[in-house]
């Protein structure tokens, strides 16, 4: 794998981290790309021809504040001009009921360069759940 693309993916990732804490919508589109495929932790399924801003800035209007986003066990695989990578992300923040967030999700992206810059064409966020319950593991040890 390439420093270079290494290096241009963490980046790509942090601004979006920094676009979410400054409420910044169009930023933290602006990773992915006009063909993403989304499978999100929050339903439906599968989220295609959507327009990303929209999605996000409907999302941010949830939170009374800067939305946490923690990057934590980045891995990034890229070979050529694809590249994936997993971690887990830590979702905080104050939503606009009062509600206080602190959830760790998983996530992989899948990445593709264009025209030498890296976006996301797929990206998978879920949850683990209690087999016993059914119900999502949200906090706890990692």
């Amino acid at each position: 794998m390439s420093r270079d693309s290494e290096r241009e993916i963490r980046a790509l990732l942090e601004a979006r981290t920094r676009a979410f804490g400054r409420r910044d919508a169009a930023t933290a589109a602006a990773a992915y790309d006009d063909g993403l495929v989304l499978f999100d932790a929050v339903g439906p399924f599968v989220h295609r021809d959507e327009d990303p801003t929209d999605r996000l800035e409907r999302w941010i209007a949830l939170y009374g504040t800067g939305i946490g986003h923690e990057i934590r066990d980045l891995e990034i695989t890229a070979e050529g001009d694809l590249a994936f990578c997993h971690f887990l992300v830590r979702i905080s923040g104050t939503m606009r009921d009062g509600t206080e967030v602190g959830m760790w999700v998983r996530a992989t992206s899948c990445l593709r360069r264009q025209d030498g810059a890296w976006t996301i064409v797929h990206e998978h966020a879920s949850v683990p759940f209690d087999a016993d319950t059914g119900h999502a593991v949200l906090r706890g040890e990692l």
